[in-house]
């Protein structure tokens, strides 16, 4: 299960994009099951979208900035595509439990971070576009 170490402090640059304040640490299982270090730390000044799937954009903040991070080409550690869309299916999951009241609000969470996850492992295009600290005008440009 996804342990946030730092709480998650951001700057809005505008309605699409914020900036990391101070470094986000996460602690994530799907990396540690890789061989991979467990824990990464996402540095101050890292611009991000939280996340892009239009019809739940917001809905897992945490989570949209671990796989923003993870998919950029310079991310330590550097990952697949495929093991960035797990660690952020990691984090919703983790965050889910916590939120839910009930087991309804439970299933309806579990629908929408499975949608979520196919989205993000099918989407063409962003992975490994950018460098961690990409600056705002890089990002939105």
């Amino acid at each position: 299960m996804a342990r946030i170490l730092t709480k998650l402090i951001n700057v809005d640059i505008d309605y699409a994009y914020s900036q990391i304040h101070e470094p986000f640490v996460v602690q994530l299982d799907e990396l540690k099951k890789a061989g991979l270090a467990d824990t990464i730390t996402i540095p101050a000044g890292f611009v991000h979208d939280y996340e892009s799937v239009p019809l739940f954009k917001g809905t897992s903040k945490t989570g949209g900035v671990v796989h923003d991070y993870l998919c950029r080409a310079d991310s330590v550690p550097l990952v697949t595509k495929k093991l960035a869309a797990d660690c952020y299916f990691e984090v919703m999951e983790s965050s889910d439990q916590t939120k839910a009241t009930g087991k309804l609000q439970l299933a309806r969470f579990w629908l929408r971070r499975w949608a979520k996850y196919v989205v993000v492992v099918v989407a063409p295009g962003y992975f490994h576009k950018h460098k961690v600290l990409a600056t705002y005008e890089e990002m939105a440009g």
